[in-house]
């Protein structure tokens, strides 16, 4: 389900709705707060209602409501006198298209359902009081808008009368859990109704009358795509509403809150964190060998003992290798790997090259293994660098047939690289790193072929802050402009909303949006490097289409990071392992002809098996 242009559902983020309802109290000016606060606490949407009170209720019980029960005498009046003209509601509808946020409406009967459609709303909200109103869920299903249904002060048989009802239309809905009294207190709250709704295969969410911030962060944890609750400027004002209405601050630590729950909840695809792959090589333990091992020898328990690091064949895959003929030849205290328990019927350690890419495909090298890497015969070989790196850098012996890409470093003495920093000395210490990594390369283009790229981060992380991206661009475009970069091309590589830099909670603030990393380039004449894997993420964090994303930074992209991701925060993780629909995604790089690399994540280890086996899956789709 859709509604804008967030995707609702369990695999989607938490869509949370500020019910700004009749706490308005009639005013328009207040009416318009309540918008404006609903956009400050980061709601996705706000949510109105509208009632023409002569189709609900006799006009003897509108002119005399002292004639009736206690509960007409004390609610009736107080409709009559927050009821928002129909003048009032479009003007106010007018003054939420201006602001980014979704606009949802309840209407109580099917005249104010006619006014709201007519003045624009994102979808229909049909009150738990209307979950039987026939006539009004046909007429909203007519409109063909999404509707959100309630379900409090409903019997089971009930709500499954009313879902096949609307089901029989075709409407796009989703159910809300919801206790119909005011405020409900926690032993009444039922949450695992919602375990009972996700049976009718519609996004499942929840409807909060109850007090504070803790019930609808349960309902979220629980599967709960969609968390309405009620929004006041004042829990103190008139109305049967604003006691069980959180003010604007806590709204937005229920938002906040809701988030980190997502974070938290994630997937049921398991993979390992760049920290926990770090741990397990460090304290892990692998098979080793006993003794040298030649080529075509039956191994046997003998030959294999239990060893530090976690580099190699993990200790529970003993029973694999035992009985296979060694593949190659293995030296004493060497570690076991994939390659000694597998047969190459996937062909992962034949030469990428037998797939006859016309695209430029690569891989990526540090000066340790240089040499290693470039035997595969890639057309593109990007080496990455750290600070130290260039003490230990050095010209390769003869001229390589491969054009050449170097990764400026992302440290220096320990601190991000940032070529946004406010601070004009740290500025200076990441400019004249970049220029070093030039410089670098300057040196190094005689032996390869074509002009060298050069790929830098823009950075801007911050740990807890949120930075302002104003500043971080004029930073940016101040550090450029000192950058000399004769006889290379510049690339600026997109980054990921909460990267990895070694521990620590960090966060993106600038040059992950693809409006704004076109408009820097447009700025800086500047192309940049598509990371796929960040993208994903940031579309993931954001709600964006991955597919809209790609298409418009592709005109400006000059090479390739391919990898999976995984959540908002999984980066760099083998194709399979993340949640990018490939067969959605590849396509669109179909006629790219430029460089590319395979960017997994430790995928240089055991003769480069992770980058061959994402080259493998890869060239079902790059050309």
């Amino acid at each position: 389900m859709k509604i804008g242009t967030r995707n609702i559902g369990e695999s989607f983020s938490t869509y949370v709705i500020a019910e700004a309802g009749i706490n308005h109290n009639g005013s328009l000016g207040l009416a318009r707060q309540l918008v404006d606060a609903a956009v400050e606490a980061g709601a996705h949407a706000v949510k109105f209602q509208k009632r023409d009170l002569p189709s609900l209720y006799p006009e003897e019980m509108l002119r005399h409501p002292e004639r009736y029960e206690q509960n007409f005498q004390y609610t009736i009046p107080l409709l009559k006198r927050f009821e928002l003209s129909e003048d009032d509601y479009r003007q106010l509808r007018l003054y939420a298209a201006e602001k980014p946020i979704d606009f949802i409406c309840t209407p109580f009967d099917i005249k104010s359902a006619e006014l709201i459609h007519e003045a624009g709303i994102h979808a229909f909200k049909i009150a738990s009081a209307d979950l039987t109103n026939y006539p009004l869920l046909g007429f909203a299903a007519s409109k063909k808008l999404p509707m959100i249904i309630s379900t409090g002060m409903s019997y089971k048989s009930e709500i499954e009368k009313s879902v096949r009802f609307l089901d029989e239309l075709g409407a796009d809905f989703a159910i809300l859990h919801c206790r119909s009294s005011y405020p409900v207190w926690p032993r009444d709250v039922n949450l695992r109704m919602i375990n009972w709704l996700k049976k009718f295969g519609r996004p499942v969410g929840y409807s909060g009358h109850d007090i504070g911030l803790i019930i609808p962060l349960v309902a979220a944890s629980m599967g709960a795509c969609i968390i309405e609750k009620h929004l006041t400027l004042d829990p103190s004002m008139e109305g049967t509403d604003h006691k069980i209405s959180l003010d604007p601050y806590s709204f937005k630590r229920l938002v906040r809150d809701i988030e980190i729950a997502d974070q938290a909840m994630g997937h049921q695809k398991r993979f390992l964190l760049r920290g926990e792959v770090l741990n397990r090589e460090t304290f892990g333990k692998s098979l080793a060998a006993v003794c040298d091992i030649p080529m075509g020898t039956t191994i046997t328990k003998e030959h294999v003992k239990i060893a530090g690091t976690g580099k190699g064949l993990s200790p529970s895959r003993e029973d694999e290798l035992l009985g296979r003929k060694a593949c190659r030849v293995i030296s004493e205290n060497s570690f076991f790997h994939e390659e000694d328990v597998e047969d190459d019927s996937q062909g992962y350690f034949l030469p990428p090259s037998r797939f006859r890419f016309r695209s430029k495909w690569g891989l990526i090298t540090r000066f340790s293994d240089f040499y290693d890497i470039i035997s595969h015969d890639p057309k593109v070989i990007e080496i990455h660098l750290a600070e130290k790196d260039f003490a230990t850098a050095f010209i390769p012996d003869k001229d390589c047939p491969q054009e050449l890409v170097l990764h400026a470093p992302e440290f220096i003495d320990g601190k991000v690289i940032n070529l946004c920093s406010p601070d004009p000395d740290a500025r200076r210490e990441s400019v004249a790193l970049v220029q070093e990594t030039i410089e670098l390369a300057r040196k190094l283009k005689p032996r390869f072929q074509g002009v060298p790229k050069i790929v830098v981060h823009p950075d801007a992380v911050s740990l807890r802050e949120k930075l302002n991206p104003v500043i971080l661009r004029k930073a940016f475009i101040e550090s450029i402009s000192g950058i000399d970069t004769q006889g290379v091309e510049l690339l600026l590589e997109n980054l990921p909303p909460y990267p990895w830099l070694f521990g620590g909670e960090w966060k993106g603030n600038f040059f992950m949006d693809a409006d704004e990393i076109l408009s820097v380039c447009q700025e800086t004449g500047l192309n940049i490097v598509f990371d796929l894997s960040h993208a994903a993420l940031f579309c993931n964090a954001k709600d964006k289409d991955i597919v809209q994303f790609i298409s418009k930074l592709l005109p400006i992209t000059r090479h390739l990071h391919l990898a999976d991701a995984y959540g908002v925060d999984g980066e760099g993780v083998p194709f399979g392992e993340g949640d990018i629909d490939l067969e959605r995604v590849m396509p669109i790089f179909s006629d790219y002809m430029d460089s590319w690399v395979p960017e997994i994540w430790r995928g240089h280890l055991n003769g480069a098996r992770g980058f061959l086996k994402a080259i493998d899956i890869l060239s079902r789709y790059m050309k």
